[in-house]
């Protein structure tokens, strides 16, 4: 495993230049990717009725941030790639390059922090939840969008046929190492955050992205399944990919 200082270093000049995958170099095709993502945090925010300064780390390209300033937020984001905050910095989005602990002007005055598809690439997940922390006001809401193993593991042990020391598949970035560092269950999201001063008030299933041709169609059949099986079987039911946390600042 990369450490916390090379992998900053990784994301600085290498992420967006098309070595994670490179597809993702290509801002306007993770733009229609990712826009389920974007529309069902901006729609937890909503629900919420959060008001106040949102963070998002994370920001990469700079969509969330747009969507939650179109849709009334005062929202901001920090991001380590050069490359993505010059993007959006050219299209006018109040986004720096840098990570939460960068944003010390803000203390305590965030309502809420988002992190999408983020969480699972932190190489020290218990400074980012701090400076998280340090960052919201009481009560303040930590929001992030990440992938949850049970779905992985399914795939993993499918694929492997009980031979663990075979490599796993990409899996559309999935399985992307070092990129993605590591993916938690439900219960160890909800354990390991709440040690670090948050308590968990919801969990929604993530939409699927949108990709294209027959990932696309099998993104959009699962998405219909889990619709019918998250109801009914909730943290038990494994074939949701991703899951929306919302966790609010504990005293």
């Amino acid at each position: 495993m990369p450490n916390e200082a090379d992998m900053a270093q990784a994301y600085r000049d290498e992420y967006a230049s098309g070595k994670q995958m490179e597809r993702y170099n290509d801002p306007e095709w993770y733009r229609v990717v990712s826009r389920t993502y974007a529309d069902s945090i901006v729609r937890t925010l909503k629900d919420r009725a959060v008001s106040g300064p949102i963070v998002d780390c994370g920001a990469g390209w700079g969509f969330l941030v747009e969507m939650m300033i179109q849709s009334g937020f005062d929202a901001r984001g920090v991001e380590l790639s050069h490359d993505q905050v010059v993007f959006a910095q050219k299209r006018g989005l109040p986004i720096q390059q840098g990570d939460l602990a960068s944003l010390t002007e803000m203390g305590g005055r965030a309502s809420a922090v988002t992190l999408s598809c983020v969480f699972e690439h932190l190489v020290n997940h218990a400074c980012a939840l701090s400076a998280a922390r340090r960052l919201l006001a009481p009560n303040g809401l930590l929001i992030t969008l990440h992938p949850t193993a049970s779905f992985y593991n399914v795939v993993g042990r499918a694929f492997r046929l009980g031979d663990t020391r075979k490599p796993l598949p990409d899996l559309e970035g999935a399985f992307a190492a070092p990129w993605h560092t590591a993916l938690f269950s439900i219960d160890a999201t909800e354990q390991f955050i709440s040690r670090h001063g948050f308590r968990l008030l919801d969990i929604r299933p993530a939409p699927q992205g949108r990709h294209g041709g027959w990932v696309g169609l099998a993104q959009r059949l699962l998405e219909l399944t889990n619709r019918i099986g998250w109801p009914l079987f909730r943290r038990r039911w494994p074939l949701v990919t991703s899951h929306i946390f919302v966790f609010e600042r504990t005293d």
